[in-house]
């Protein structure tokens, strides 16, 4: 599950009876109407414990490369260690593997480098792509538009010679001598344009190589490298479009989805077939998504479904065939099977909403599902 802070996205579970415990009920502040709301003790708890244990695991990384525990850099490698962002887990490696130091300077590059790498490139890539095809398209269109034409002048010219072949006047005799040298350019003139016509199409053949690779590049950029789902930067593209082209009220919700114990799966049995998991995982949503239902891997052993044009009754259905799937799915270690179950939370678009509160809302109700016995949907306002 998600927190949604600067520092990056990090997953709730139930902490320990004993911690819960050492932890008030309290009250924070909503600046929006000064209305206070209650803090829930056990979400809280579990907060913290996810932090820590990420922490656990990122900080001595940090020291032993002797990267500075700096906002710039817990941001970059919290990302790394989630696995989301194979651009950064790329630029991150090339400075690790030749030692450089990350001063406050480099860091700071770096970031802007890494997370301006986002979706205004890959819609800058998506643009550029469709404008190379239109010109080509109507670049050898009006091509071969003047070449008909040409060549239609070219036959009735020649008839016209012809016509005044028969007369044998002297009229006739000396339009004959000016339409055949008319006649005679004009095959060079075709002959040109067919070679152009010939070199263009070779550039054409040339720039749709070139189109579908940059379409492949884009969509490398929007996609998990694990598990060949959608990422995140993508996820945030597509709801950002929805809402453009939809209007301020679309009818959107979205699905949450966390394997269950993952982490103890991972401890158990290694990160390959944690790797494994998450994979089969990704092929079960991959197998439902459509035009108007997007499936991302959104960090880690998270998953959403974006579904547009689909109300929470149906998401809801749409999440238990994937939690079923999941739970009927066979992973066999040293001929012992694997348990593996997943849950999920769903909730739907509030008009006016950013998508970080948008996902927060499915967010608490995957908490929901969590801590009443895991394996299970919760759809937001359930208990």
């Amino acid at each position: 599950m998600i927190q949604t802070i600067q520092a990056g996205p990090s997953k709730r579970t139930c902490a320990p009876a004993d911690q819960r415990k050492t932890v008030e009920p309290t009250t924070q502040s909503n600046n929006d109407n000064n209305v206070s709301t209650p803090v829930n003790v056990e979400e809280f708890n579990g907060l913290v414990e996810t932090s820590y244990q990420k922490a656990k695991r990122l900080l001595p990384f940090m020291a032993q490369k002797r990267i500075p525990l700096t906002p710039y850099n817990y941001r970059m490698f919290y990302d790394y260690f989630e696995g989301v962002n194979p651009y950064l887990k790329q630029r991150l490696e090339e400075f690790l593997g030749d030692g450089t130091l990350f001063t406050p300077e480099l860091s700071e590059r770096l970031y802007h480098e890494i997370y301006d790498y986002s979706e205004e490139r890959a819609k800058n890539l998506s643009a550029v792509s469709r404008q190379f095809e239109s010109a080509s398209y109507d670049l050898g269109k009006n091509l071969d538009k003047s070449l008909n034409s040409t060549g239609h002048y070219r036959q009735v010219l020649s008839e016209t010679v012809s016509r005044i072949n028969s007369t044998g006047d002297e009229v006739g005799e000396s339009l004959k001598g000016v339409l055949s040298s008319l006649l005679e350019e004009t095959k060079y003139a075709l002959n040109d344009q067919s070679d152009l016509h010939d070199h263009i199409e070779s550039t054409n053949k040339i720039i749709a190589t070139l189109t579908n690779e940059l379409r492949d590049q884009t969509r490398l950029a929007n996609m998990d490298e694990l598990t060949k789902l959608y990422n995140r930067r993508y996820l945030t593209l597509r709801f950002n479009q929805i809402v453009e082209e939809q209007g301020p009220s679309p009818l959107v919700c979205i699905a949450i989805f966390d394997l269950d114990h993952f982490k103890a799966i991972n401890d158990t049995h290694g990160h390959a077939i944690g790797d494994k998991v998450l994979i089969l995982c990704s092929r079960i949503l991959l197998s439902y998504q459509s035009e108007d239902i997007l499936a991302v891997r959104y960090g880690g052993e998270e998953f959403i479904m974006l579904c547009h044009g689909k109300d929470l009754d149906a998401v809801r259905e749409l999440a238990e065939k994937v939690r079923k799937k999941v739970a009927a799915t066979e992973i066999m270690v040293r001929g012992k099977q694997v348990p593996v179950t997943i849950s999920s939370g769903v909730s739907k678009y509030r008009p006016g909403e950013d998508l970080v509160d948008f996902i927060e809302r499915a967010d608490q109700a995957l908490y929901r599902a969590k801590s009443s016995g895991r394996d299970r949907v919760v759809v937001e306002g359930e208990g």
